[in-house]
């Protein structure tokens, strides 16, 4: 990789602590509306990290909903001027960034 001017992948992390393992609506962590859970792996290792919420129409329809009424004539986002967007998703790409193993 190096070779190609890309710097060398981290080394795989061992202990990774999961800090959330819910679905994301409405800006907020919460479970699933059937509560069904499945498995992630690890896939260096083929060991399970944890069990994560399962979410599937409910869930969906219910995150569609928050979304679309966050952009409803008047809510903040929508009467927030471009550039003000802009600097609010570059500072979460800023985050993930930083958050990135």
């Amino acid at each position: 990789d190096e070779m190609m001017g890309l710097p060398a992948p981290p080394p795989p992390v061992s202990d990774l602590e999961v800090k959330y393992k819910q679905v994301f609506i409405n800006n907020e962590w919460v479970n699933s509306e059937s509560g069904k859970t499945f498995p992630t792996i690890n896939p260096a290792t083929g060991k399970k990290i944890c069990d994560v919420q399962e979410g599937d129409k409910a869930d969906v329809d219910k995150a569609v909903a928050a979304a679309e009424k966050a952009f409803e004539f008047g809510s903040p986002w929508q009467k927030m001027d471009a550039r003000q967007r802009g600097v609010l998703l570059n500072k979460l790409a800023d985050l993930v960034d930083r958050d990135r193993v």
